[in-house]
């Protein structure tokens, strides 16, 4: 597992964000064609071959998201919620394994939480020396 300085994180939050752009697209494709088919199942629209293609765009979407946040997971990042965006990068802190975290829309990193943790038990990162 790679470990990130706060430094390597925080210059991957750009490409991250337009990561995320993609994946909100895709996500909000997925709840308009499943709003749709729902539409189509709950009006007893019998064509089973349009609420199959319907099923199968769907799964497409779906799948394109997951590879896309898989981008992330190359990165060496662990992408962990689509609405809210969040990300965790591998980090030691004081010798300790910890996640920093990242919310869609931090520019900096500034929280980090415990592995055995989640986004509720994040804590704020020691002050940083400037440069």
């Amino acid at each position: 597992m790679k470990f990130f300085t706060i430094a390597e994180a925080e210059a991957l939050i750009p490409q991250i964000e337009k990561i995320y752009e993609t994946v909100v697209e895709l996500a909000a494709q997925a709840e308009m064609k499943a709003a749709a088919l729902r539409r189509r199942e709950d009006g007893g629209d019998a064509d089973p071959a349009a609420s199959a293609i319907e099923r199968s765009q769907l799964q497409f979407l779906a799948q394109r998201i997951n590879e896309t946040l898989q981008t992330i997971v190359e990165l060496g990042a662990f992408p962990k919620g689509v609405q809210p965006a969040l990300v965790d990068f591998p980090h030691r802190l004081d010798g300790r394994d910890v996640y920093l975290c990242w919310r869609l829309g931090d520019k900096r990193l500034t929280h980090y939480h415990g592995v055995d943790e989640g986004f509720s038990g994040r804590k704020p990162l020691p002050r940083r020396k400037s440069a």
